[in-house]
């Protein structure tokens, strides 16, 4: 255990060993008349709005990579980047220079947020095309069902892992096929809702079988999705319908597993900023960023202060 004093009357406690301990710990000191807060509320009290803010995004970066530009964000980077942009003077000189800035900020929007949110990436495909095989190699242990049975996934089955140093969010979902029976059906509208609102979708199609109707619809609806010819340490048999980008991938023997991990990272974080970029680290900022833009091109002085005003004060998006 770990204790810090921070006033007077205020202290810190860091410590370890599972639930149970902590339980008894705030328990006993409860107990010798002693209150406690949540330590977001406390960090509240010693620290801006916008130091707060990226500590706790520092907080929930899952690895070193990400970790590590948060920290150079919190550092100060971002800080004097976004109270910098509150000194604008409302001439058109000025207004194209704090534009540019705006847009060079929100270039790395999508990529900033990820940095405490794991990207997300959803598997798809018919029923016993390999997709809960393939998962479970992905993560290097068994997380989802394997069966030879159409519907076993009902349900959509997460996990989180790491590639290069990214945090990834894997989705397994229900095969793709008209449902017999409505628990399966409800499966699969769980899992077409994932596809939409997914960072990136991972496309499987069984090569040990002729190709059917279902492949081909799923290939035209997505797309854009990275396509995996799995069971490739099987005979071939989609032949000349296999497109031409299609990762040969083998969950049993592990081949092209290297290959297509690469590839999600090359679709998900096509760049990495260099040092000394500011970034923004969560949605809020995002949202009044682009508010703050979008002010700024139709020529609105007021909607561009209050956004900044709100920025720097923590408050959400100014109405």
């Amino acid at each position: 255990m770990v204790v810090c004093r921070l006033s007077d009357a205020d202290c810190e406690i860091q410590c370890h060993g599972g639930e149970a301990a902590v339980r008894r710990i705030l328990r006993d000191l409860g107990g010798a008349g002693i209150a406690t807060v949540d330590a977001a509320e406390l960090a509240a009290v010693w620290q801006e709005p916008l130091d707060l803010e990226v500590q706790q995004a520092l907080m929930r970066a899952a690895t070193w990579r990400t970790a590590n530009i948060l920290a150079e964000q919190a550092d100060g980077l971002l800080k004097t980047e976004l109270l910098a942009l509150c000194e604008l003077r409302w001439e058109s000189a000025d207004r194209r220079r704090f534009a540019d800035k705006l847009a060079a900020l929100l270039e790395w929007s999508q990529f900033g947020v990820h940095l405490s949110q794991p990207w997300s990436v959803v598997l798809t495909g018919r029923p016993n095309v390999g997709k809960s095989s393939l998962l479970n190699a992905l993560l290097g242990f068994r997380r989802a069902v394997v069966a030879d049975v159409p519907g076993t996934t009902r349900d959509v089955v997460t996990s989180c892992t790491a590639f290069d140093g990214w945090p990834v969010e894997l989705a397994d979902t229900a095969g793709q096929r008209p449902a017999a029976e409505v628990l399966e059906a409800a499966g699969i509208a769980l899992a077409q809702s994932r596809l939409a609102a997914a960072d990136l979708r991972v496309l499987l199609l069984d090569t040990s079988q002729p190709p059917r109707s279902e492949d081909f619809a799923l290939l035209a609806q997505w797309s854009d999705a990275v396509v995996v010819a799995h069971k490739a340490d099987l005979p071939d048999r989609f032949g000349r319908d296999l497109p031409s980008a299609a990762l040969r991938v083998s969950s049993r023997t592990g081949e092209g597993l290297s290959v297509l991990m690469a590839e999600m990272v090359r679709r998900l974080v096509p760049r990495v900023p260099p040092p000394g970029t500011p970034v923004p680290v969560s949605r809020r900022q995002v949202d009044l960023l682009r508010a703050m833009h979008a002010a700024l091109l139709v020529d609105d002085e007021p909607r561009y202060r209050a956004a900044a005003l709100a920025l720097v004060t923590g408050d959400g998006l100014a109405p």
